[in-house]
């Protein structure tokens, strides 16, 4: 029977060597489109590897999971839809399958974000405001990291190819409210994962920023 540290450990190895080739694919340009259609396999790669490292298949996490996916998938919508939250963008087609011309896996993205950054601030404290405003520190920082590369890659485009202040104090402002929420249902996350996939996501975006 295999133990289940080993099985962490392999789920993390795979998780790591998706960021490293993807890295490497996409900073060759002959092989970029190749990597690139791999994004939404990514961010469902990750979304997993989330879960079987946390351990919490419970009714009251998964509830939790499925709002702060609606929650993410909705307010990216509507700022799609109107222009009025973040400013005014479009998606391309690296993201996968849309509804209301918005990938659903940019839920999948907010998840696996606002669930890995909470449980980095809960390994260091329990207090109620610093996991709500401390993990939105922490989403919005990655954000600024994500953005240019996200551009130059057609993830998204931004009106005029700018990229508005108004799109960073939206993330920051859905993030309180998300992780608002997630307080209120008091989990418990894994923070060994939680470390790995904002580090990974920060070096990944962070070199891309460079070699790009």
């Amino acid at each position: 029977m295999i133990k289940s540290n080993s099985i962490e450990n392999r789920c993390i190895s795979v998780l790591l060597l998706f960021y490293f080739f993807g890295l490497l694919g996409i900073c060759i340009p002959a092989t970029r489109d190749f990597f690139l259609s791999f994004t939404p396999l990514n961010l469902f790669v990750t979304l997993v590897i989330f879960y079987i490292v946390n351990k919490d298949y419970s009714k009251r996490f998964l509830v939790l999971s499925l709002l702060v996916f609606l929650l993410g998938f909705s307010v990216e919508g509507i700022g799609v839809a109107t222009g009025v939250l973040f400013g005014s963008y479009s998606y391309g087609s690296a993201f996968g399958l849309k509804l209301f011309e918005t990938p659903l896996m940019i839920g999948v993205n907010w998840l696996f974000l606002a669930l890995s950054t909470y449980g980095i601030v809960q390994f260091f404290t329990d207090k109620g405001i610093w996991l709500i405003l401390l993990p939105p520190v922490i989403m919005t920082s990655l954000d600024v990291l994500v953005e240019p590369v996200a551009m130059k890659l057609g993830f998204w485009s931004w009106e005029n190819d700018i990229i508005p202040l108004q799109n960073y104090a939206m993330w920051f402002l859905t993030s309180i409210f998300i992780h608002a929420i997630i307080y209120l249902f008091k989990p418990k996350i894994n923070a060994k994962i939680s470390f790995i996939i904002i580090g990974v996501s920060a070096l990944f975006f962070g070199f891309l920023n460079i070699l790009l």
